[in-house]
């Protein structure tokens, strides 16, 4: 029997396959292990369940004075005094935030910013414990914001937006401005003189404000022992200046107090103190500048000086064109004169009246007594003359003829002051302007009524004595304002003719001395001294 045998090769296929699948897969499979064991292992997290509470702080008075915020430790991880850091941030309305940072200790009320665990014995922060936190420089408005972090793990443990509790939330004021035109809906720069009101938008994130509680307070009146230093209510009840009843926005104005002729340029700068109170009894307090312009300057601001500033630079000035001389033979009255910038010796041998014109940009009368001088500094040598003041009598005949006279005072008693006015000196014309520097309170850079002072007696409360000028000479000119300054804001008129008296001065009449007023009960009535050296011009003597 033959036997035939043939090959088989298809076994051999699927050996050869199965061999190539499954190295495929130990490949694959490889590459993923190795890919999957380059992966780092995740850091270890913190997790922590915190619930926050904020409270206002308030004063007896009940006014806000900070806030205390108070973190209880619901569930997770403890954490450890050393890592852990708290960061509270501010932010006042638009006002860049401010960050206070606090680590984890044992509560200490001596710290600038208490803070500290309330519960437990030691400084780890466990679940149950609470963390409070005190701040006097914030505010429940604010936005506050807490977050704790782990600076091991630089990780951002718990971070969360602070609200004061309900019915715990003292009013907020929104805005507050000053309108010099209160009868327009568009707030209007306040102008010296015209008067103005002021608004202010309050809310009560507790919706209990007392509409009855918003009081506002001028501190130009501090002093005048007048109602209109006092804390004065504000009005939202649609009765002008208020606009409309139940908007949330209190109104002040239409009174003695911010009415025509107030208020001053002097007032610029000063505070409007303003508080509002809850049904609670949760009081807050603001305080607005008040802005004050010559009339016509609006508020673009220009190249006039700050009432302020007129104090340092010297109320009394005059300008350079504003002297001038006249002959004692002529009445003081006369056109004929001259300026004394080069002046023959001749024409002030026979008896020179120098005339100077100056205006007060204060906000203080100055009455002008006897001592008030010319100087005369000759610039060859150490010599000078000094030539007082003279009062003014009678326009009519020669100035040395009675036309002008001695002025009224006594050098050797201090506590006689007296100073030029129609009666004084006795005799002369009723028509004489008083020897005061008048102010304007609306307008410190025109200033007051400009007042002439007359010069030529070498000797104080006197008259006929004139100068025998030299030769030839340069002579610089200083004048010396020498008198009283009466109380701040009131003009010549109020004190001696009546008008309105803020101040509730007495003593005010056509007999008011202001000498009589150095101590005067109420200190916004009080005088003092004044004395002001202006360095004037120079004057060449040939």
């Amino acid at each position: 029997m033959k036997v035939i045998l043939r090959e088989q090769k298809s076994g051999v296929a699927e050996v050869v396959g199965t061999i190539l699948i499954l190295g495929m897969t130990v490949a694959l499979f490889s590459t993923v292990i190795l890919w999957v064991s380059s992966v780092p292992a995740p850091t270890a997290q913190t997790r922590i369940d915190v619930s926050s509470v904020m409270q206002p702080i308030y004063s007896a008075a009940g006014l806000v004075i900070g806030v205390n915020i108070t973190l209880t430790h619901l569930g997770g991880e403890a954490l450890h005094p050393v890592p852990t850091i708290v960061y509270v941030t501010d932010q006042p309305g638009s006002n860049p935030p401010t960050t206070d940072v606090a680590t984890l200790h044992l509560f200490n009320g001596r710290l600038a910013n208490p803070s500290g665990l309330l519960d437990g014995s030691d400084s780890v922060w466990s679940t149950g414990e609470r963390w409070a936190y005190e701040n006097f420089a914030f505010s429940p408005s604010d936005s506050i914001t807490v977050t704790i972090v782990d600076t091991t793990k630089s990780l951002v443990v718990w971070s969360g937006q602070m609200s004061p509790a309900a019915g715990v939330r003292p009013p907020v004021f929104v805005s507050v401005w000053a309108d010099g035109t209160p009868s327009t809906l568009v707030p209007d720069p306040v102008q010296a003189g015209l008067g103005f009101s002021l608004d202010a938008q309050v809310i009560d994130p507790d919706g209990d404000l007392n509409p009855s509680s918003v009081y506002a307070t001028m501190t130009a009146w501090y002093g005048s022992g007048t109602v209109c230093q006092m804390p004065l209510p504000m009005r939202d009840d649609g009765v002008f200046p208020d606009h409309m009843p139940g908007d949330g926005i209190f109104a002040l104005g239409g009174n003695v107090c911010m009415n025509a002729p107030y208020p001053a340029v002097s007032w610029s700068g000063s505070f409007i103190l303003i508080n509002a109170t809850d049904l609670r009894g949760h009081q807050t307090t603001t305080r607005f500048v008040l802005n004050v312009f010559s009339q016509g300057a609006g508020s673009g601001g220009g190249t006039t000086i700050p009432s302020q500033l007129w104090q340092y630079i010297g109320y009394v000035q005059i300008r350079t064109g504003e002297v001038w001389v006249s002959n004692l033979s002529n009445p003081y009255t006369t056109a004929n004169t001259y300026q004394p910038y080069r002046v023959p010796k001749t024409w002030l041998q026979n008896g020179a009246l120098f005339h100077f014109r100056m205006a007060n940009h204060g906000n203080t009368t100055i009455f002008v007594d006897g001592w008030t001088e010319a100087f005369f500094q000759n610039t060859q040598s150490s010599a000078g003359i000094a030539l007082f003041v003279v009062a003014p009598c009678n326009p009519t005949p020669a100035a040395g003829a009675g036309g002008v006279v001695a002025y009224p005072g006594n050098p050797t008693n201090i506590n006689d002051f007296e100073y030029a006015h129609p009666g004084l000196p006795a005799s002369c014309s009723s028509t004489i302007a008083p020897a005061v520097f008048d102010i304007n309170p609306f307008d410190q850079q025109t200033g007051g009524t400009p007042y002439v002072t007359l010069v030529y007696n070498k000797v104080a409360f006197g008259a006929g004595s004139t100068y025998n000028w030299p030769a030839s000479a340069t002579y610089f000119i200083s004048i010396l304002v020498s008198g009283m300054a009466g109380p701040t804001n009131y003009t010549y008129a109020q004190l001696v003719s009546g008008g309105p008296n803020p101040s509730g001065c007495a003593g005010l009449g056509p007999n008011y001395n202001p000498h009589n007023h150095l101590l005067d009960p109420n200190p916004a009535c009080r005088t003092q001294w004044y004395a002001q050296v202006i360095p004037f011009i120079g004057m060449v003597v040939y």
